[in-house]
């Protein structure tokens, strides 16, 4: 059974982790959104403080030294014109509901990002610093 397609008016949050982070190019890097499958949070369900919190819950991982160091948000509309007006393999992208026992605002993008098209959705971000942490993360 299909999944419902959350509209496009909706932001969304991507966790951001240390491991995101491209320290030799002082970017973030493309792992942030490449793939299929990206899980993403929505707003109109939770708030940032709650997401930040199930984010560290779910997310941080200490034995690997990977932690959540803020959060990208996107409007899904936005993200559908990226995708759609990306030069080198325009993408239809959606945003699907994929709640969780522990996170009901959980949502994924299911088509294939390209490395590039992940770059392209990076550069359009709204980046969050996470609340939790006293000192930011340089790249946010």
């Amino acid at each position: 059974m299909p999944r419902p397609v959350c509209p496009p008016e909706e932001n969304v949050l991507r966790a951001i982790h240390t491991a995101d982070w491209d320290e030799r190019n002082n970017r973030w890097s493309s792992s942030l959104f490449k793939g299929s499958n990206v899980s993403v949070s929505r707003f109109a369900i939770l708030g940032m403080a709650e997401l930040f919190a199930i984010f560290h819950q779910e997310l941080d991982s200490p034995p690997k030294n990977r932690f959540v160091v803020g959060g990208g948000e996107i409007n899904i509309g936005l993200l559908q014109e990226v995708g759609r007006g990306f030069q080198g393999r325009p993408t239809d992208l959606t945003v699907e509901e994929d709640p969780t026992e522990t996170n009901p605002a959980h949502a994924e993008i299911p088509q294939d990002i390209s490395r590039g098209l992940a770059f392209a959705i990076i550069r359009v971000l709204t980046l969050h610093h996470d609340p939790l942490i006293t000192e930011p993360h340089p790249g946010i």
